[in-house]
This record gives C-alpha cells, sequence and structure tokens, in this order.
C-alpha cells in the first residue's frame, strides 16, 4: 500500500500533491544485512542508502567499511548514521562517529539515530546532549546532521526542539509523517520488511521528499575541503576489533 502511495505522490512537509515525478526509493542497512551485494541494489532502482557506522560510545557495525566502501562505488548515495544511547557520554558518542565516519563532497549529511530513552533522564536533559552531538558533529563535517527517529518517539521527546534540523522519520503506514509546524521531513521510513534483490534478509525501505537535484544540494558541497585530510574507515578499522 505505502509503495502504492508514494508512486504518486510527491511530499513537502505537511503538503501532499498528486505528482508523475518519479520518487527516489533508498534503503538503510546495517550487521542485521550482512554483505549486501551492492550492484544488484543499485539496478534494483536504489538511489541513496544510510549506512550504520556506530552506536553508544564503543561499538562499531562489523560491516560499515565495507558498506561504505561499496555504496560510494557502485553510484549509491551514501549516508552515514550513529546509534545513540542516552545513557553513554555525549562527548565519547560524538568522538566515536567522528573517529569512524570520513565524508566526501557528495555525500549526505550525518544522521543522528535517537530511538531509544534512558530511565529516569528527562526530556530537557535528552535534549540537551542531544543538542551537544548535533553540534560537535555540525562542526567537524561543516554540515548540520539529519535526525532519525521513530513518529511517536518524535512526538513524545522532539517535536518543536530541533527545528534547525531535517528529520527523518520512521512510521510504517501509508500515512505520511506528521510533524511540529516548526519541524520539516526529508525522509520517511515506511517499512522495515522490504525486499530488494541483493540483500537476504528484510531491509527498511526510505522515500526522500525530493528529486534528485534536491537529494544532490542537501549532499556535502563539492567545495569542501576538510574531508580531505581525513582517514578513511578502511584504514582506522585496520587497528580497531569491530564489536557484534
Amino acid at each position: 500500500m505505502a509503495d502504492n502511495l508514494l508512486a504518486n505522490t510527491a511530499v513537502n512537509n505537511n503538503e501532499t500533491n498528486t505528482t508523475n515525478t518519479n520518487t527516489l526509493k533508498g534503503i538503510d542497512v546495517s550487521r542485521w544485512q550482512k554483505e549486501v551485494d551492492w550492484m544488484q541494489v543499485k539496478d534494483a532502482g536504489v538511489t541513496f542508502a544510510f549506512v550504520k557506522a556506530t552506536q553508544g560510545d564503543f561499538r562499531l557495525d562489523p560491516f560499515f567499511a565495507r558498506n561504505w566502501e561499496e555504496t560510494k562505488r557502485h553510484g549509491i548515495k551514501r549516508g552515514a548514521y550513529h546509534f545513540y544511547k542516552p545513557e553513554a557520554p555525549v562527548l565519547d558518542q560524538v568522538k566515536l562517529f567522528t573517529s569512524t565516519v570520513t565524508l566526501a563532497p557528495g555525500d549526505l549529511p550525518p544522521v543522528l539515530d535517537i530511538e531509544v530513552a534512558s530511565k529516569g533522564m528527562t526530556g530537557e536533559q535528552l535534549r540537551a546532549d542531544l543538542k551537544i552531538w548535533l553540534e560537535a558533529v555540525t562542526k567537524f563535517y561543516g554540515v548540520k546532521p539529519i535526525i532519525y527517529t521513530s513518529q511517536n518517539y518524535y512526538r513524545r521527546w522532539l517535536q518543536g526542539h530541533f527545528s534547525d534540523y531535517h528529520f527523518w522519520i520512521a512510521r510504517y503506514s501509508p500515512v505520511k509523517p506528521e510533524v511540529h509546524h516548526t519541524d520539516s521531513w526529508m525522509f520517511w521510513q515506511y517499512t522495515d520488511s522490504g525486499s530488494v534483490a541483493g540483500i537476504n534478509s528484510a531491509v527498511d525501505i526510505n522515500f526522500f521528499a525530493g528529486n534528485m537535484d534536491q537529494l544532490s544540494e542537501l549532499c556535502l558541497p563539492e567545495n569542501v575541503t576538510a574531508f580531505e585530510q581525513q582517514i578513511s574507515p578502511l584504514q582506522q578499522l585496520k587497528h580497531r576489533v569491530p564489536q557484534p
């Protein structure tokens, strides 16, 4: 049902208009998908992919380096995400992500994946810590991250507090994400049980609220030079042992 809806819809925040333009389909992957055949994924019409890089303050995704290199090699627009753990020291989480992920011009902005809460933590403290991560990562890469979360988590903890950032909302429904009037969403994860050639398990499928030009505009600009000085993920991971 969601696929049929998206095939005929273009979304701009909370407005929906019928259009004949092609929608842009993307996926997000982690160790759960194991080894992905990215050539088949590309041939299946996947335009962009978000790849899990890190979690909390110590865990690396063991398939990140491979996925990161392969998406680039096959011409799929790539982005890296960090799974945030509220109970872990926020600056250690910043360090883990920035020391693992090397961004290049043409890559999508980094993503903060926030979908769990810590017992006893107030909303104010959670949001304050998230802003520390977001601002530190913005300073490091020179681009503002995207915030990934579920529709329900967004409503409870985040709505109206991060108007300077684009959201990527998980809502497994034919009904598009709903956000506060001061917020905007650019990506919609509309299923967690998709099937894509080249992946031997269920995979999340995402919709981008725009066309290819708009997706490219969201990516890191070509005139950014700071990234050239960073070490590649493969070089970094040679000296580190990924956690399961």
